[in-house]
């Protein structure tokens, strides 16, 4: 048996301090780490960052919110739906009875037929928009009527062809539901009337392009 060798006990005793309670672990140095003071603490917490408050709406917010929902996009918006509700009702109102009246009166007048017809072609030529969707069958309706005029095709109802030469006169009248002066809005309820008129004549008007082909 080896002597001088401390045993295990006598290991304990030297190189590790029992924790009871009463003092602090010992450093890797030796020494007890300095607790903090109250103070200390206090001051930590301090410094500590703290979260940013809530922002609260500036007292002009309502009223931006406000404004925004009076700004000019929103006017025109609002304008044109109201343009676009009037202008439905064209096919139905006085202007475009007055046309129909007239219209009735140039069935017998075949330079007055090919009066209308240009102007019409004219004004529409420049015209896009709401317009442009009935383009198309718009210069069908103008062929029609001056090949009627030419006495080219007759074979179409009086009543038809008085339809059709309303459309026409309602385009190139100053005088209509929507004036024409209006920017963006001032074709709309031509487009309705034209839109209309192609509908209640759409069996004549494919008659007619059938004719066409054939020629």
């Amino acid at each position: 048996m080896l002597t001088g060798v401390a045993g295990p006990a006598s290991v304990l005793a030297v190189g590790t301090v029992v924790d009871d309670g009463s003092e602090d672990p010992l450093t890797e140095s030796g020494s007890s780490p300095a607790r903090k003071s109250p103070a200390k603490k206090a001051a930590a917490k301090k410094a500590a960052p703290r979260k940013p408050a809530a922002k609260k709406a500036a007292p002009g917010a309502a009223a931006k919110k406000s404004a925004a929902e009076k700004s000019p996009a929103s006017k025109k918006g609002s304008r044109l739906d109201a343009a676009g509700e009037l202008a439905r009702s064209a096919p139905m109102s006085k202007y475009f009875n007055n046309a129909r009246a007239r219209a009735r009166r140039m069935l017998e007048d075949p330079e007055a037929l090919k009066r209308v017809a240009d102007e019409s072609y004219r004004s529409g030529a420049s015209r896009s928009g709401p317009f442009a969707a009935v383009m198309d069958d718009f210069r069908t309706l103008v062929r029609l009527v001056v090949a009627y005029a030419r006495g080219n095709y007759r074979d179409i109802p009086p009543d038809s062809l008085a339809l059709v030469v309303a459309g026409l006169v309602y385009v190139v009248s100053p005088l209509d539901l929507v004036p024409d002066a209006l920017p963006v809005i001032g074709y709309m309820d031509d487009a309705v009337v034209i839109g209309w008129v192609i509908k209640s004549v759409r069996q004549e008007l494919d008659a007619f392009r059938a004719w066409e082909v054939g020629q």
